[in-house]
This record gives structure tokens, sequence and C-alpha cells, in this order.
């Protein structure tokens, strides 16, 4: 093994008697440096774009939430509340009463989901962070606020200092059937917040009571959002809850909850890593052709290595090995090159995403110690797989 391997490496750095030998082999390795370089960086970002959305979400949708097994609305008892407060994985938990309404603002009209929150609500999910302009406060009884979504006041032209008061309309649960039977409330903006499009799009924040009030539930909850001390625990923790709480409640995780958000971001990650991989497939046509070419240039060598002994294995091995070696030094390249571009990104957000309102000036990246892994072993099974047929045809032919 050491003999073909030191054969391998004299091959690969020695000049050729053609000299485009040489010049396809540093193609080769250019080429596999540059996929393995462009699959790390592209994964990165993908990485940083799913952390970031996924913080622009964990502000709407905690740890676990608890559902009521039937209907709407429930009554949160003493024993529940007894309960999430015991229980040590639990971080924090807020009562929730989550509906949709119509909001209307001057002469414009359109449906909104209105989330009433507790006054503890911001601090225990951050939710300042996505605030954009004016202060979190939902007011209290007689002046309740509202904190509205940057699309739901873009759509209707809510400005924070105006003196014109938002209206909700809700349907009367009383049971009257004619059609002017609408619970109404007032309320004023105190702030405007961006996040993920779909809910600054849809959502406005305003006080739990103020809600109940609308929607004339008394003081049932529609939910209740549990933030967890350890976020990765989130199975065992459901789990247990499950079991504690029986039939009566149903608990879903934010996996379940943003199904769709996750199973996107997966498969768009995947396609990506699919079409760089096809790519760096093309690319390492060049291993193929450099490999046969250099079997062409030492078919005399074959003959004086059969000659000394060696088996049709033994030479095989030579050329698989340098085939190996020219993967293996684009690979180690593109690594280095990759992670090197990634950590300056992370570091000094050189390349940023133009002009316009986002939440990061810069293209977000994340390493992620799996995913290079998974693309160091693709690129050097790929660079095998393209070395080890051509060479074993050639060699057996040749030595014939």
């Amino acid at each position: 093994m050491r003999l073909t391997f030191f054969i391998a490496r004299r091959y690969l750095f020695s000049k050729k008697k053609q000299n485009a030998i040489n010049i396809i082999s540093a193609i080769s390795i250019v080429g596999v440096m540059i996929g393995t370089t462009a699959l790390i960086v592209v994964l990165s970002v993908f990485n940083g774009m799913d952390q970031l959305l996924q913080k622009s979400t964990d502000s709407f949708s905690a740890d676990l939430v608890i559902f009521p097994d039937n209907g709407k609305f429930f009554d949160l008892d003493s024993t529940l509340k007894r309960e999430l407060g015991n229980n040590a994985s639990i971080a924090s938990y807020d009562e929730v009463v989550e509906e949709k309404a119509l909001l209307k603002y001057g002469d414009r009209l359109t449906p909104v989901i209105v989330k009433g929150v507790g006054p503890d609500f911001a601090e225990h999910t951050h939710f300042t962070t996505h605030i954009l302009e004016g202060d979190f406060h939902l007011g209290s009884e007689g002046a309740y606020k509202a904190v509205i979504g940057y699309g739901v006041a873009a759509e209707l032209g809510i400005g924070i200092h105006f003196i014109t008061p938002m209206v909700f309309y809700y349907p009367d649960r009383s049971g009257r059937t004619s059609t002017a039977a609408l619970n109404t409330g007032h309320v004023y903006p105190s702030a405007f917040f961006s996040a993920q499009q779909d809910l600054e799009s849809q959502y406005v924040l305003t006080d739990i009571n103020f809600a109940r009030e609308l929607f004339g539930i008394g003081n049932k909850v529609s939910k209740i959002e549990v933030k967890l001390v350890a976020p990765d625990r989130l199975k065992q923790v459901k789990k247990a809850l499950a079991e504690q709480m029986g039939n009566q409640y149903r608990i879903e995780d934010k996996f379940e909850l943003n199904r769709a958000f996750y199973a996107m971001m997966k498969s768009e990650k995947l396609a990506v890593f699919l079409i760089l991989l096809f790519i760096l497939l093309v690319a390492s046509f060049n291993i193929v052709g450099s490999i046969s070419m250099l079997i062409l240039d030492k078919k005399e060598d074959l003959a004086t290595y059969k000659a000394l002994g060696m088996t049709a294995g033994n030479m095989i091995s030579v050329f698989k090995t340098e085939g190996n070696l020219i993967t293996g030094f684009g690979a180690l390249s593109g690594l280095i090159a990759g992670v090197a571009i990634c950590l300056i990104q992370e570091k000094f957000g050189l390349i940023t995403l133009g002009d316009g309102s986002y939440i990061v000036e810069a293209y977000p990246v994340q390493l992620v110690f799996k995913d290079i892994a998974i693309i160091l072993i693709t690129v050097l099974l790929i660079g095998y797989i393209a070395s080890y047929f051509p060479v074993k045809y050639l060699v057996r032919k040749l030595s014939e």
C-alpha cells in the first residue's frame, strides 16, 4: 500500500511527457475545490437563513402549545396552572386568546388574526427585538393599545401617531341573527413589528382582556404557549406533559405547528444541494480525463511494473490512489476555502442583502459540522467512483 501511494504521489506532482496532463490534473483539483467550496458556502447560508427565520417565528411559535381537545376556547383551571408553574423544565408560559377578526381603519377593511396576550409576553418571548417603530405597550382597561404587523399597517395606511382609532369587528356570540350583531373594539397602535412575512401581514397583538371582551368569551383562553428551559429536550417534555394532562388537552410542538414552513426549508436546502452536487459530478469528469491520459502516458511503465511482479490489482491501486489524491486535495482546499469564507462573512458581513427593509443587513451564515461531514463524504465518494471504473478498464486492457 505504501508503494502504490509513493508511485501515485510521484505521478501527481512529477512533470509528464504531455504537459496537458498536468494542466488537466490541476483543473480537476480546482474543479473539486470550487464544488466543495460552493456546497459549504451555500448550505451554510441556508442554515443561517433557517436560523434567522426560526428566530423571527419563535415569538409566535412557542416550544409547546397546549390546546383544548374540543372547541376553540377553554377555562384554565388552577390545577393546570399549578402543574405548569411547578414543572422545572418550563421556563415560562403565557395564556393566549387568538382568533380571526375584521379590522377597519378609515375606509379600509382587512381580516386579521388578533392575538391577546398578557403583560409578560414580551419579556418571555423577547418580542421587542422585532419592533420597528414605537414601544411594546398593550395598554389597560379603557385605553387598550395594539402592536401591529408591518404588513397590516402598510395595507391599511396606519400610522403610530394618528388620532383615528382602529376598529375591530367580531360576530356576537350571544346567538342573535341580526347582521348588525357584531362586537366592536377600539384601540390605538403603539408599535409596528416585523417578522416573517406571513406573520406581519396577519397578526395584531393586543391585551388579553381586550381580546376576551371582543370575542365575548369571559375568562377563557384559546391556548397556552410554553417556553422550555432546554428546547433540545422538546420531545421528552412534550411526552411527559401529555401523560400528565391526559386526554383533556392536546399538545403540539413548534415543528408540528409550522410543519409546512420547516418542510419547505428542508426541501429547498435539499434541492440546492442536489443541484450543486450535479455540477460537482460534471466537474468530476475532469478526473476521469486526467487519470485516463496519465495511464496512456505511463503505459510503458505498466510493462515494467508487470515484469517486476506487480499484479494488475496493484497497478489499478496506483492510479486509483492518484484519483483519490486529486479528489482529496480538491476537497481539502475547498473545505478550507469554504470555512474561511463563511467565517469572514459571519465576522464582517461583507456580502450584504442590498437596499431594502431586511431583518439583517448581510447574508447570515451558520456552519454545521454535520453538513460539512456529509459534503466531504459525498465529494470523496464521487471522486472514488469517477477514478475507479476507468482505471480498472484501462489498466487491465493495457497490461494484457
